[in-house]
């Protein structure tokens, strides 16, 4: 589908820094009326509500193609409501998470890489051939981002808490599959101050913003 916008999108594990960086990102960006914030899961009236089902404790025991299935659901109402109406206005968008976290946490955390084909194929289906112009992947170790999230325990999500070996392996999926989901990623190492991230951030995004 043809666009005339830019597309954005942050990815990374626990604790990698997303939600800082991209309010960095928001100042410096405070005053232009073109530009669009969102997140997945989540984004429109159902995704919310479903965001809110996904990471709550009481669906521990959702079945992982359950999972995968509902995060395709989301997808879905954000690209049609969200990203494709605003890149088609000619908008920049930007993204706290798109669908490589998807072939991450919902196929290699998961342990569920039998069903990458189908996820990849799904993912193809949902987006429409709307694709990010750069991914910013923030790259932490599982054990620190495990730190920073145990630091706000009253938001920790199941998705928080689940075991170190999980966030392995959804560091393994990202770092095996990122250069299939935008046309340029970006891998900031975040392990370090802000400033040095945001630096590295504002470097990468020059010439999108």
């Amino acid at each position: 589908m043809a666009k005339k916008g830019t597309f954005i999108v942050f990815e990374g594990g626990e604790g990698s820094g997303k939600d800082t960086l991209i309010n960095l990102l928001k100042e410096k960006l405070s005053g232009r009326t073109d530009v669009v914030y969102t997140r997945a899961p989540g984004g429109t009236l159902l995704g919310d509500h479903i965001r809110k089902l996904l990471l709550s404790h009481e669906s521990a025991d959702l079945h992982p193609r359950t999972e995968l299935l509902l995060f395709l659901a989301t997808h879905t109402e954000l690209v049609e409501k969200v990203i494709a109406p605003a890149l088609q206005a000619g908008k920049t968008v930007i993204s706290n998470r798109f669908t490589p976290s998807t072939i991450a946490y919902q196929t290699y955390g998961r342990e569920q890489q039998e069903h990458l084909m189908l996820a990849r194929e799904a993912l193809r289906l949902v987006t429409r051939g709307i694709v990010p112009d750069i991914c910013i992947y923030l790259d932490v170790p599982p054990e620190l981002g495990a730190q920073r999230t145990k630091k706000r325990p009253e938001s920790l999500t199941r998705f928080d808490e689940e075991e170190l070996a999980f966030h392995e392996r959804v560091r393994e999926g990202y770092k095996k599959h990122l250069g299939e989901f935008a046309r340029k990623t970006v891998t900031i190492d975040t392990s370090g101050a802000t400033e040095d991230a945001w630096k590295k951030t504002e470097e990468a995004l020059q010439s999108f913003i």
